[in-house]
């Protein structure tokens, strides 16, 4: 069931540094069946989680662009490359190409994505929950633990599963 975002973010602090070392250390465990639990968590967190009402990504993290984006977006918005970089473009410290400042530009009042059909494929793949390579990807999505309520709830269902079958 959707959790408002504020309620995400208490339970998240309550429970990050477990579900941290619990994906730390998922590498090493054996989990039977691991990346058909992820899929099916991924989808239930897809039926109950509607990333309309929350929008966090788009307003506390910058995605990162591909060249290919940067010139498939500014010529959408009727821009040259050049002019779409001086305004809302910066390259990182590392090395990615990002927006300036966030929240994104392109998110409007009501959380939803004026340019969602053409958005940067960082923005398609987001969370990157759905990727077979779940596991080795640990990094990630603990860094997205703290913004995302898909990944939480992902996450949260798995340690319990895992967990369980340690009791």
């Amino acid at each position: 069931m959707y959790k408002p975002l504020q309620q995400f973010k208490r339970e998240m602090k309550k429970n990050l540094k477990k579900y941290t070392t619990f994906m730390k250390g998922l590498p090493r465990r054996k989990v039977n069946g691991l990346i058909s639990k992820v899929g099916r968590f991924h989808k239930e967190a897809y039926r109950d989680i509607d990333c309309g009402q929350c929008a966090n990504c788009c307003k506390t993290m910058t995605p990162t662009y591909t060249k290919a984006d940067v010139k498939r977006v500014a010529e959408h918005v009727g821009m040259t490359e050049k002019e779409y970089w001086k305004k809302y473009l910066v390259v990182d410290e590392n090395k990615d190409i990002v927006h300036q400042k966030t929240p994104c530009h392109f998110l409007d009042k009501s959380n939803r994505c004026t340019i969602y059909a053409i958005r940067p494929a960082d923005c398609r793949l987001y969370p990157h929950t759905q990727r077979k390579d779940f596991v080795y990807q640990r990094d990630i999505h603990i860094q997205n633990l703290e913004y995302c309520p898909i990944t939480y709830h992902i996450v949260e269902r798995l340690n319990e599963v895992v967990m369980e079958k340690k009791s």
